[in-house]
């Protein structure tokens, strides 16, 4: 990677005397930013270019340079490839497009490249990419003139048209810039590439990320754990989030983006959902010193921008407004007499002087429950807005604790925010931005969790596993019956109620007798997997004669909801009680097998809340999971309800993980509900629904 941001030499294939061409643009950006390497253009026709020597092939070239970039035509690039890797370079920025982005044959075209660049050992970054900056060596390799300031900011992008929005942004609001990269195809360098050499470069101070997926999951994870330096990724797509559901409830709750969304919150990557969300994280970070405390203290000359930015401080995680103390207020009313509110939000007033105003900035800086400041105004006559920001960015290193400025407002508070923005202090247009960029700041401080693995039991029913997805592969099944998913359960550890199956009334209430009342029945069917929507489970049936007429009804109401349905018969189940809960796994296709957890039967679709954690984890993790939904106060105790047996759910939890790593065939395996018996009582699968892939 460090052949792509600090080279001695570049070479750009395609470059072209031609301002309004790629190659032409590319060229005239690298001379124009300042590059002090060496530069040779590439073109067939040779001659002098940009006042440059040019080259009609790279092959004729005294040295070998360190960066190629490559500006062609697609069915060109594969040819210039092979001269490009014949000659031993080992970084290249494919810009070109048209290929996998644009049709079948291209993306047979960037299979061909892949296999050329690998053969030469060759790192690539593309196709169809923007190009990439370091404006510490004053480097542009794009064909955009927009070059930022330096700065502490690193960028990625899997847009190019996002990636230049990110630059015009950073010159606009003076936010200085260290490195930046498109990423286009993502054939070779992808994110984690950028997190791996942006997490230990000494010019970066955080890392900002667009992204609209990630390809290698784990890679990716191993890369931002490696990281020295803060994340703020805006992972695009979320309305995507059920795209990949299969049939289970998990499937619809747990899709992709809600499984980012677990990633994220274990590593500690701030996830923003929009542009502006990122922009303001960015500036925050990259401009400010950190924020030890959640502790935030409002200055404002107008009340209602107070109150808003007390709203914000419940509105965003991880900070709270601050509790000053007496002695602060004190301090306060005898600095500004005609004070309004000397608690926090402190309302200096609307003629309150600046002097007033940065007065009651140190003051609050200095008190012990304060983590960070926001100084919010108003356009008033009695307020001079650019007065105030001069005085904020002279106070900015003085004070203990970071400090955010927000100006509401249009056209009076420009003059103010060229000020605040010349200065690096973080400003923004509303309370609700300042309190929130103050939030992201405060979100760097927090751990990235360390992947682990709970100790695992020694139990394996791999052997039933393989038996039954032998059977399914036979009859092109792509799911278990209920009983076959229990048999997988109960193989490994977990316990099922005691059951039987029944073809017809007359044994339903054999099994009945014979298991012991009181008992619930199912329809079983492998093509009916939510039995409960049709009206296929019937409960607490306490008579033999009971059982013989839920036999027929359970028969005439599957018939007549799913007249096509396989029927195997009906199950007879021992009854049994407990807090219903989910557990299950699904396996994502980025990040591998996840684990979620959350109040099972019918609340999983009406609260529809969900934890998850990727698999392995730890039993710190496992715990975290648990204790962070409302299943866990339903456990523990609430409302006099007497506690439930945990350990036997961490238990289930850490066989159903095994179940996972062993058997990589199972896309998905819900247990809706576990029944959680009270404490020392144990848990029951009552249920289990599978989904395989062949």
């Amino acid at each position: 990677m460090r052949m792509f941001f600090s080279p001695d030499s570049i070479a750009v294939v395609g470059a072209s005397s031609d301002p309004n061409k790629i190659g032409g643009m590319i060229l005239r950006n690298i001379i124009g930013s300042g590059f002090k390497g060496r530069v040779y253009p590439i073109n067939i026709k040779g001659g002098i270019i940009a006042g440059v020597k040019a080259y009609e092939s790279i092959e004729m070239l005294g040295e070998t340079p360190d960066l190629v970039i490559m500006a062609l035509q697609s069915q060109l690039v594969l040819g210039e490839m092979e001269k490009i890797g014949r000659k031993g370079v080992k970084a290249v920025v494919v810009i070109t497009a048209g290929f996998k982005e644009e049709s079948s044959e291209g993306r047979e075209l960037e299979k061909k490249l892949a296999e050329i660049s690998k053969s030469y050992g060759m790192r690539v970054v593309g196709p169809n990419c923007f190009g990439l900056m370091n404006t510490h060596l004053n480097l542009n390799s794009t064909f955009s003139s927009l070059f930022p300031p330096a700065g502490g900011i690193s960028l990625c992008s899997q847009s190019g048209a996002v990636g230049s929005t990110m630059l015009d942004w950073s010159i606009h609001t003076n936010n200085g810039v260290s490195k930046f990269l498109s990423l286009g195809n993502k054939m070779d360098v992808d994110e984690a590439d950028a997190i791996e050499y942006f997490g230990k470069d000494e010019e970066t101070k955080v890392i900002g990320i667009y992204s609209e997926g990630i390809a290698d999951g784990r890679r990716f994870m191993d890369a931002v754990l490696r990281s020295e330096k803060p994340i703020v990724m805006l992972k695009a797509g979320r309305s995507a989030a059920g795209s990949m559901a299969a049939s289970s409830h998990t499937g619809a709750l747990s899709g992709s983006d809600a499984v980012y969304d677990a990633v994220f919150d274990s590593l500690n990557i701030i996830r923003v959902k929009d542009l502006e969300g990122l922009f303001d994280a960015l500036s925050s970070i990259s401009l400010s010193k950190p924020m030890l405390k959640e502790g935030i203290a409002v200055i404002t000359n107008a009340g209602g921008l107070g109150v808003m930015a007390a709203d914000a401080c419940s509105d965003h995680p991880g900070v709270s407004l601050a509790t000053l103390s007496p002695s602060t207020e004190e301090k306060i009313r005898e600095a500004i007499p005609s004070v309004a509110s000397t608690h926090n939000p402190v309302d200096v007033r609307g003629d309150a002087t600046n002097e007033m105003i940065i007065s009651a900035l140190k003051v609050a800086a200095d008190d012990e429950n304060v983590g960070g400041i926001a100084v919010l105004s108003s356009p008033l006559d009695a307020t001079d807005l650019r007065s105030i920001a001069k005085a904020v960015c002279e106070m900015k290193e003085r004070l203990k604790v970071p400090v955010a400025v927000a100006f509401s407002g249009g056209k009076e508070c420009e003059a103010a925010f060229t000020v605040l923005r010349e200065n690096g202090v973080p400003s923004y247009p509303s309370p609700d931005r300042a309190i929130r960029a103050l939030s992201y700041l405060r979100a760097v401080q927090g751990a990235r969790s360390q992947r682990g693995s709970a100790e695992l039991p020694g139990t394996s029913g791999r052997w039933r596993v393989l038996e039954l997805l032998d059977t399914a592969k036979k009859e092109f099944r792509s799911s278990l019956s209920e009983d076959e998913g229990k048999s997988i359960l109960s193989a490994y550890g977990i316990p099922v109620p005691p059951e039987a199956m029944a073809g017809n009334p007359k044994e339903a209430a054999a099994a009945a007798d014979k298991i012991g009342y009181p008992v619930v029945m199912k329809i079983m069917s492998p093509d009916i997997h939510h039995k409960t929507d049709i009206g296929g489970v019937m409960v607490n049936i306490k008579t033999a004669e009971e059982v013989r007429h839920a036999y027929e009804s359970l028969a005439a109401r599957c018939r007549m909801a799913v007249p096509n349905a396989r029927i195997d018969g009906v199950s007879v189940q021992k009854m049994v009680s407990g807090q219903e809960v989910i557990v299950s796994m699904i396996r994502d296709d980025q990040f591998g097998p996840v684990l979620a957890f959350g109040l099972g039967g019918i609340y999983v679709e009406i609260i529809g809340e969900i934890s998850r954690s990727l698999i392995p984890m730890s039993d710190d993790e496992m715990d975290k999971m648990i204790t962070s939904t409302k299943a866990y106060r339903m456990l523990s105790g609430a409302r006099g309800r007497p506690p439930a047996d945990i350990d036997s759910l961490k238990d289930a939890m850490r066989r159903l993980m095994k179940i996972a790593l062993e058997n990589p065939e199972i896309y998905e395996l819900e247990i809706n509900p576990l029944m959680v018996g009270k404490k020392n009582e144990g848990s029951w699968a009552v249920d289990a629904l599978t989904t395989i892939r062949r």
